[in-house]
């Protein structure tokens, strides 16, 4: 999950500014290799074969892992327990996927971040397209203009 979505969610040589965005709930965004770190630890969450790409199966498949009381849906608590960052962002990301506050991800919810994804279309997210759609989704999240990718 985007997430880890989660998906939450830089790629060699991109950066955040020398001022990480405080987050809601008294944390911060990370950056350098902290940043680098949480994005490989969530690529490797989802990448459940790993076999070094996320196919759409495990992309599918990260609710029903992730909601561990087997209701369908994935609840805030359930994907703190699974997301590689901090309860702070892990939050922040979740709320960005269930607008509707209905603390209940389904696999209909985040379908479409795949392709979002999966940027060569070849139904495979390399490492480094994770990275790039989860520098993105944090600048879209915070509000974070700095973030450079290059």
């Amino acid at each position: 999950m985007y997430l880890y979505t989660l998906m939450l969610f830089a790629i060699a040589g991109s950066s955040y500014s020398a001022t990480t965005p405080a987050t809601p709930g008294g944390g911060h965004l990370p950056s350098g290799p902290e940043l680098d770190h949480l994005m490989t630890a969530s690529f490797n969450n989802v990448d459940s074969d790993q076999d070094g790409f996320i196919e759409y199966y495990e992309f599918d498949t990260l609710i029903i892992v992730a909601d561990t009381d087997n209701d369908g849906c994935m609840t805030l608590d359930e994907y703190k327990g699974f997301s590689a960052g901090t309860p702070a962002i892990a939050s922040k990301i979740y709320q960005h996927f269930d607008p509707d506050n209905s603390n209940c991800l389904t696999v209909e919810k985040i379908a479409d971040q795949f392709a979002l994804m999966d940027t060569d279309k070849n139904q495979k997210v390399t490492l480094t397209e994770f990275k790039t759609y989860y520098t993105e989704l944090l600048k879209t999240i915070f509000n974070d203009k700095d973030t450079t990718v290059g």
